[in-house]
């Protein structure tokens, strides 16, 4: 149950975020988003390489999809492994998708060494995130009715128990057609429910993996 669960919806930021963090006299400057696309996290990512034009890095890292099929991190010429791996670390352990993490460094003067400087990031990124506000994501599976015109009733109560929308209705060759959606997590419910119905038919496109 828990798994059929998980698949069928996940978390996102519902609005931007920004926080800073200071260690060593190095000022860390945190950016989350939500997103959509992998090419909208590189606009914001050239944006703020604009916008913080003096910093001395800016490393970041998104995830894009609801098993965060669209992922990459950056370290911006910090030490392997230390800012962008840190941060998408972040991510995962706040189990959010479609979203963006950038943190503008401003050097200090000291150095914080390669352990210094994965603690600060995946701070940075851990507050950004923490603070940001979430919404949650449902994904929806399209499916259409075919049915004779006098089990409108019974399909209707049917779509109505299952929690499912209709899209488009329409008419043809003496069937009425319903297109509709329902979300992932409750599509093979309500297939054997239609199943059982005489003279419905239910009609999935199987969509890519």
């Amino acid at each position: 149950m828990m798994e059929q669960e998980r698949q069928d919806h996940y978390e996102t930021l519902a609005e931007q975020n920004q926080v800073e963090y200071s260690i060593q006299r190095s000022r860390f400057i945190a950016h989350a988003y939500p997103i959509h696309a992998v090419e909208e996290a590189l606009e914001l990512v050239a944006s703020l390489r604009k916008e913080y034009y003096n910093a001395t890095h800016v490393c970041w890292a998104y995830a894009v999809g609801a098993l965060r099929e669209e992922s990459r991190m950056n370290d911006d010429g910090e030490p392997s492994g230390t800012a962008g791996r840190p941060i998408y670390g972040q991510i995962l352990a706040q189990n959010v998708s479609d979203v963006l993490v950038a943190v503008v460094r401003y050097f200090g003067g000291v150095k914080l060494g390669t352990g210094g400087l994965i603690d600060a990031y995946k701070e940075s990124a851990r507050l950004v995130l923490m603070e940001a506000p979430r919404r949650e994501v449902i994904l929806l599976s399209p499916f259409t009715l075919r049915f004779a015109p006098y089990l409108t009733g019974t399909v209707m109560r049917l779509i109505k128990t299952m929690g499912a929308e209709i899209v488009e209705q329409g008419f043809a060759q003496g069937e009425s057609l319903l297109e509709c959606r329902i979300r992932q997590g409750q599509l093979g419910i309500l297939r054997s429910a239609a199943a059982a119905i005489y003279g419905l038919t239910c009609i999935v496109e199987e969509q890519d993996a």
